[in-house]
Parts: structure tokens; C-alpha cells; sequence
């Protein structure tokens, strides 16, 4: 599964978080209206179920948000962040809005009153959490993606990282990395596909690791790909212009 140990500890956390709110808030509600004659203990939990509990799925999505920001975007995380926060609090008191409506609460999809409550308290203690969502992803370094090779009969798993080029050969693949050659039994367009993120495909018989690649350079009619380690490796003709 994709999802690493350290981001469901940050889910439990988070959960656990909106559970005490949940909770601290329950009670000062029934401290506080309990001597009217027409309170129910019942309408303050479907209250705060839907404005502070609901949060939790928003959370989950604003935190995969925040991870293709980081991917995409990373020069411009935290200001992003700043828009990704209003948006989602408006959203959500939006949402929340219609849950209430649909139970009775509101006369309107949209209540005034609801927006001074909300506003007023819960969506610091959402806004917190989303900062905190924002921090931990901003803390995260790229996980490494390894693969399983060969050396002889040894079966490795090496890191994508150190893998500077892939030459087809046969029915086989090597794998060139600074110091060494690994194989694999695999098609060249199944492990393009497979890594195209990270990877390029520039010829028949190649793929390259992008991290890896220098410059670019013409030779009469052919193209070249100069690698960091100095190697040279011509640019197939379908496979022109090549940008990385």
C-alpha cells in the first residue's frame, strides 16, 4: 500500500485531535445551555458530528493536495497553501451547510447565524490542523523507488536514483549505475511506461534517468544526450525533440 507508516500516525493524530474538540466542545455546550428548558443534549452532537467531525474526509483529500503541490508546484508550496486553506474552509462551511439543512437544523442551505459559530471557532481549530497537514508534507523527503535486478544469479533491490541509464539487450535489460551493470528480463516499452515519470525513453534501446542527464548536443544529423558521468548517447530519430 502507498500509504506510509508515518502518515497514518498523522491520520490518527488528527482524528484524535477533532475527537477531543469534539469532545471539550460537547461539553461546554451542555455547561453552558443545559438550564434551558428546551435544549437537547442530541441536537449540539449532530451539531458538532457535522462541523467538526465531518472534517476528517476534507482533511484526507487536502493532504493528498498538499503532496501533488509538493510534487508539482514546490517553489510555490506555502503560498498555495495560504488559497488551498480558504478555499477549503469555505467549502466545507458550505457543505456543512447542506448536511444541517438535510437534518432539519436551517431553514436555508446557507445560514448566517451558522457562519459566526463556524467561523468563530471551528475553523481555527481546522485551519490548525490544515497548517499542520502542510508541515508534515513540506517535512517529507521523496521516498525512493527501488527496483529488483540481478547480478549473475543474485537476485538485488537497487534504488531508482543510482540507475543513470537502461540499455536493452535481448531479451534482457542492463542497468547501468556508477559502478556497476544489474539485468533484468523485462520489455524496454513495459519499464518506460512504468517509469516515465523519473525515466525517458530517447531510442529504441534506451531509457534514461532525467536527474542523470547534463546537456544535449548535435552532431551533423544526429543528437546526443551527454550524461552526468560524461557517457554519450544518441537520440533515436522518432524520438526527437527531446525535453526532460
Amino acid at each position: 500500500m502507498w500509504t506510509i507508516q508515518s502518515e497514518k500516525r498523522f491520520y490518527i493524530l488528527s482524528i484524535a485531535l477533532l475527537v477531543v474538540i469534539f469532545i471539550i466542545t460537547l461539553i461546554q455546550n451542555v455547561i453552558r445551555y443545559s438550564g434551558h428548558s428546551s435544549y437537547s443534549i442530541w441536537v449540539s452532537i449532530v451539531y458538532l458530528l457535522v462541523s467538526v467531525l465531518l472534517f476528517i474526509p476534507f482533511l484526507i483529500l487536502i493532504l493528498r493536495t498538499q503532496k501533488e503541490v509538493k510534487k508539482h508546484y514546490a517553489k510555490w508550496f506555502w503560498p498555495m497553501n495560504l488559497i488551498l486553506a480558504s478555499i477549503a474552509l469555505f467549502v466545507f462551511y458550505v457543505f456543512s451547510n447542506i448536511v444541517l439543512h438535510a437534518f432539519g437544523y436551517f431553514d436555508f442551505f446557507i445560514d448566517a447565524e451558522y457562519a459566526r459559530y463556524y467561523f468563530g471557532r471551528e475553523a481555527l481549530y481546522h485551519l490548525l490542523l490544515i497548517f499542520g497537514s502542510a508541515l508534515y508534507v513540506f517535512s517529507l523527503k521523496p521516498k525512493t523507488q527501488t527496483i529488483e535486478v540481478y547480478k549473475g544469479r543474485k537476485k538485488v533491490t537497487i534504488g531508482l536514483d543510482l540507475v543513470q541509464w537502461v540499455e536493452a539487450d535481448g531479451h534482457y535489460l542492463n542497468f547501468y549505475t556508477d559502478t556497476d551493470m544489474f539485468i533484468k528480463r523485462e520489455r524496454l516499452s513495459v519499464l518506460a511506461k512504468m517509469l516515465e515519470s523519473d525515466f525517458i525513453r530517447i531510442h529504441r534501446k534506451f531509457v534514461v534517468n532525467k536527474t542523470q542527464i547534463k546537456s544535449k548536443e548535435k552532431d551533423k544529423r544526429d543528437e546526443y544526450l551527454i550524461l552526468n558521468s560524461g557517457k554519450k548517447l544518441k537520440i533515436g530519430q522518432s524520438f526527437k525533440p527531446i525535453t526532460w
